[in-house]
C-alpha cells in the first residue's frame, strides 16, 4: 500500500467526467459516464465528503454551474494501488 498525498480534480467533459489525481509529478485518470458515478467512488475513496457529493451533484445540474466540476485547493491522501485498481490509467 502506498498512501501519498494527492490534488484531485473532477471535471465533466465530452459526454462523461474525468477524475484525475496528481500525485507526485503524475497524472491518474478515469473516465465516468456521469458526475453522481465519479463522486460517488470519490466518496469511496475518501476524496470528497458525502456532504460535497450531494453539492457537486446538484450544481452540475444548473446552466450556470455547468463545466466547474470539483477542484478542491487541498490535497488528500490516495493509495496508489487503490486507484489502479479501480481502473485509473496513468496519463502518458
Amino acid at each position: 500500500m502506498q498512501v501519498v498525498m494527492a490534488m484531485v480534480k473532477i471535471v465533466p467533459v465530452d459526454e462523461g467526467t474525468n477524475t484525475t489525481a496528481s500525485v507526485d509529478g503524475k497524472v491518474w485518470r478515469k473516465k465516468y459516464q456521469s458526475m453522481p458515478d465519479a463522486t460517488s467512488e470519490a466518496v469511496e475513496l475518501r476524496i470528497m465528503e458525502p456532504r460535497e457529493k450531494t453539492f457537486v451533484d446538484a450544481s452540475q445540474r444548473q446552466p450556470t454551474w455547468s463545466g466547474r466540476g470539483y477542484a478542491p485547493t487541498r490535497p488528500f491522501e490516495v493509495d496508489v494501488e487503490e486507484l489502479i485498481k479501480r481502473g485509473f490509467l496513468l496519463d502518458a
